[in-house]
């Protein structure tokens, strides 16, 4: 379902409405929780291009089990002074300026809309917002970028939109959408702040069992059914001892994938 039909005129905009005061996208998530569901994923593995091999050779109960499929094994990038991505994604890179506005896809947003703790939230002030936006493409499965611990987190309920550009340019899609937040203290990159952000359609993340501790390039969870993004806060610290490949120039992304370098920084 392509995201222009509701997000670009008036009835789109009105469809959508009515559709989720019905629920109808709950409707959507329980038949592709069913065994009917199955007959997509051929479809949808020609569509996407999607190499199989790193999966091995097994069925499906059903569309959504297919979506959050694990790879067989997975390894990070092992050097030290590399940055490494924590999921398959198109990444773009934004300054977080004084007054806390930050430019994404032609819609303007506040760390307060992604951070709901202002004292928390004015730490990354100056710093660096990532952005990584999984198309449904992706491997969904995401990682911790660093060794660490939790410090805090929560969960802000809401409606759920598509993550497409074309979404982005006539919703503030990230302040609408449900979403989940941690805040890490860090071995390298200091404190940092991760959002996952859930997308149309179902939008739930399923969180592996970590404990307060974890290791750098270990699986923190994977996304449920539809494209989504998790956005990454660094604090100015951070960002005057790092190098990404990718840097802050507004709708600009580069493709990366889980667990490889997408800059270095001093240790």
């Amino acid at each position: 379902m392509k995201a222009d039909l509701f997000y670009t005129n008036v009835p789109g905009r009105a469809i959508l409405k009515l559709m989720q005061k019905v629920h109808v996208f709950r409707l959507v998530a329980w038949y592709l929780h069913t065994k009917a569901s199955r007959s997509m994923i051929p479809g949808f593995i020609k569509k996407n291009g999607i190499d199989m091999t790193s999966y091995g050779d097994r069925e499906y109960n059903s569309f959504a089990d297919f979506f959050s499929r694990k790879k067989l094994a997975f390894e990070a990038d092992t050097d030290p002074e590399n940055i490494i991505a924590p999921c398959d994604s198109l990444l773009s890179v934004y300054d977080i300026t004084r007054d806390a506005v930050m430019p994404m896809k032609g819609s303007y947003y506040t760390i307060h809309d992604l951070v709901p703790d202002k004292e928390i939230a004015d730490m990354f002030l100056d710093g660096l917002c990532l952005v990584f936006r999984l198309e449904a493409s992706d491997y969904h499965h995401f990682c911790f970028m660093d060794d660490g611990k939790q410090v805090t987190g929560g969960f802000i309920p809401g409606q759920l939109h598509s993550v497409q550009p074309i979404a982005l340019e006539h919703f503030p899609v990230f302040r609408l959408n449900r979403r989940w937040w941690d805040i890490f203290e860090t071995a390298h990159l200091g404190t940092v702040a991760q959002i996952e952000i859930g997308a149309m359609a179902v939008g739930g993340v399923t969180f592996a069992d970590h404990g307060d501790r974890f290791k750098r390039g270990e699986e923190m969870g994977n996304f449920e059914l539809a494209g989504s993004t998790i956005v990454v806060l660094l604090t100015e610290e951070t960002k005057r001892r790092i190098s990404l490949k990718c840097g802050p120039e507004e709708g600009k992304e580069v493709r990366v994938t889980i667990g490889s370098a997408i800059g270095r920084f001093e240790i």
